[in-house]
């Protein structure tokens, strides 16, 4: 007589795995909405919670805005999951550091995006990328949440 045993298989939801994504986008004024879009699709498809999720696609607008405005290449930005943390960071050709504006006025219309990025995100950063990785150099600015 056959024996049929049944194997279970451990079934691994993929909103538990970790994951990375990247864009890269021409010098455009269109860049900062294609990424806003890229980020909310991809963060609601992983059920982020909704003020992650909106934290994330305001800071990606800005950090694209800012590499877009430091130089006339392509932008490249990587969203990732790793570690229970969620990593936005957006490279530039420009080895210039972000700099930190005096906080704008309430009439300004720019120098917000880095006073943003600092009270929306857990952490942030930047360093300049050596030879070797993304295109031989420039460099790169990040932001942190931690992604329950």
């Amino acid at each position: 007589m056959t024996e049929i045993t049944q194997t279970k298989f451990a079934t691994h939801s993929p909103l538990d795995t970790d994951w990375a994504y990247s864009l890269r986008i021409p010098h455009s004024p269109f860049g900062p909405g294609i990424v806003r879009a890229h980020v909310r699709t991809v963060l609601t498809r992983y059920r982020t919670e909704p003020t992650v999720l909106d934290n994330a696609q305001l800071v990606a607008s800005e950090l694209v805005t800012n590499s877009l405005a430091c130089t006339r290449d392509p932008v490249a930005v990587r969203l990732v999951r790793a570690d229970g943390r969620l990593r936005l960071s957006v490279w530039d050709s420009s080895s210039c550091p972000p700099r930190e504006s005096p906080q704008p006025g309430l009439d300004e219309e720019s120098g917000r995006g880095l006073w943003l990025t600092q009270a929306c995100a857990d952490e942030w950063g930047h360093f300049l990328v050596v030879n070797g990785r993304r295109d031989g150099g420039g460099k790169e600015v990040w932001a942190e949440w931690r992604a329950p």
